[in-house]
């Protein structure tokens, strides 16, 4: 084939859907990476951070802290959101980052309760608010960045790379605490050993605010930001004009994200506390346990974008939702015998459904709403679903377990919400993307800028 024949424009989009793809994984390694930290160490932080003499307290108040992290979200999703249909993609996903380094910088060096006493959970309380303020508009921000980039053909494996990106985050976080808890004996990790991972959020921050001011705006936001100021009309208050044209949008969106959203906050933030106090692992059995279930979330989301590829989202979130209620109630059981292969093969089977969930949860955004509000959207449905969902699951599920006396009340939990999402699934997702209708149209969009083929 000669040269000529390759056409310079199809060559240079794809090489900066590439780099899109890359900046946006990075700085999604390192969201993940800050964030799984505080549910891997929840245990030594509810020792550090407020009084000692009753443990199961103590935890309780460090998972109330981590659910009301998630109520900063809907907020960050709102501020980052408007940033981003306003002003761009790009400035929106690199102040996200930048903000979820410092606040995870700052519990680095966090003096503890019995230096300050209360003061101590207040300040806490304080970096996860603006942890949870930043993945506000990290998340969906991020998937939307790298839709609105990819070509048609492969925008399922490009969200899907940024979301393996993420649980390869939860790898490394699970890595590096697995690897503390072995150098160190338990009176030192509990000490200072904590502090180091924490400590590491500044660099890593660095390096993705780095990659993201390299890559240009998406091509879908560049037509809106060119296009008549009659087209834009929306920016002007984009949660407004979303929230009086695309609330089906939002309820649909909102009601697949609560199965993939409360099991992986699961996964992340409550079965390592969860292997320790109820099936009785040590500290790196279950930092290995964790390792392994972070593996196969990534794993699923690789999957789920080939998957989506060729099918639709609708399929691959009825494969999800079915995954995980026929794997999630058995994978419970297995890890309750104690053992560091059975919590392994309990966690990893429900955690690769929950992988292909979240790709298929993604690529909604450009089947549901339309560009001019879509940050926007996508942004305030995932996170007041996180709110109510995820944010809750790791305490709800501690509360169950304590006054029910079942170990596997959250499984069930997790079951009925999945049920649900399998309704959702089925009933209500569109199988073709938001196409033809104002104001994706007015904004002079063409169909294959979002990056979706049609299926």
């Amino acid at each position: 084939m000669s040269d000529a024949s390759v056409d310079p424009a199809a060559v240079r989009d794809v090489a900066a859907a590439r780099r899109a793809v890359l900046a946006t994984s990075i700085g999604t390694f390192v969201e993940a990476f800050d964030l799984a930290l505080y549910g891997y160490f929840a245990v030594i932080l509810a020792g550090r951070f407020f009084p000692a003499d009753d443990p199961v307290a103590a935890l309780l108040a460090t998972f109330g802290i981590f659910a009301l992290g998630f109520a900063a979200r809907p907020f960050g999703g709102m501020f980052f959101g408007h940033v981003g249909d306003r002003l761009g993609r790009r400035t929106a996903v690199v102040g996200s980052i930048l903000l979820m380094a410092a606040a995870t910088l700052a519990i680095s060096v966090l003096p503890t309760y019995g230096q300050v006493g209360t003061l101590a959970s207040v300040l806490l309380l304080v970096c996860r608010l603006l942890q949870g303020f930043s993945i506000g508009g990290e998340v969906a921000g991020g998937n939307v960045f790298v839709l609105e980039h990819a070509t048609p053909r492969w925008s399922g494996r490009a969200v899907g790379a940024n979301l393996a990106a993420g649980t390869l985050g939860l790898a490394a976080a699970s890595a590096l605490s697995l690897l503390l808890a072995t150098v160190l004996d338990d009176a030192a990790l509990a000490a200072w050993g904590w502090r180091v991972p924490f400590a590491l959020a500044a660099p890593l921050g660095l390096v993705g605010v780095y990659l993201r001011l390299r890559v240009s705006d998406t091509p879908a936001f560049r037509a809106l930001r060119d296009a008549p100021a009659a087209a834009a009309s929306p920016r002007r208050f984009p949660l407004g004009h979303a929230l009086r044209t695309a609330w089906r949008g939002m309820l649909v969106f909102g009601g697949f994200a609560a199965m993939v959203l409360l099991g992986s906050y699961l996964l992340v933030g409550y079965l390592p506390s969860y292997l320790t106090k109820v099936a009785g692992l040590s500290t790196s059995e279950t930092f290995a346990a964790n390792l392994a279930a972070a593996a196969a979330l990534g794993g699923g989301a690789l999957v789920g974008g080939y998957l989506l590829d060729r099918t639709s989202p609708r399929v691959a979130a009825t494969v999800c939702a079915v995954g995980v209620v026929a794997t999630v109630l058995p994978g419970f059981l297995l890890v309750q015998r104690g053992t560091l292969g059975a919590a392994v093969l309990g966690e990893t089977g429900w955690a690769l459904f929950l992988g292909v969930g979240n790709v298929a949860g993604a690529a909604l955004a450009l089947h549901l709403f339309p560009v001019p509000i879509r940050y926007t959207a996508t942004a305030f449905a995932l996170n007041v679903t996180g709110a109510v969902f995820a944010g809750t699951g790791p305490y709800l599920s501690a509360w169950l377990v304590d006054r029910t006396g079942d170990p596997d009340a959250p499984a069930i939990y997790l079951t009925a919400v999945a049920l649900a999402g399998l309704a959702v699934a089925v009933s209500a997702i569109r199988t073709r993307p938001v196409a033809g209708r104002e104001p994706a149209v007015a904004s002079g969009e063409p169909e294959v800028a979002s990056g979706v083929a049609p299926t």
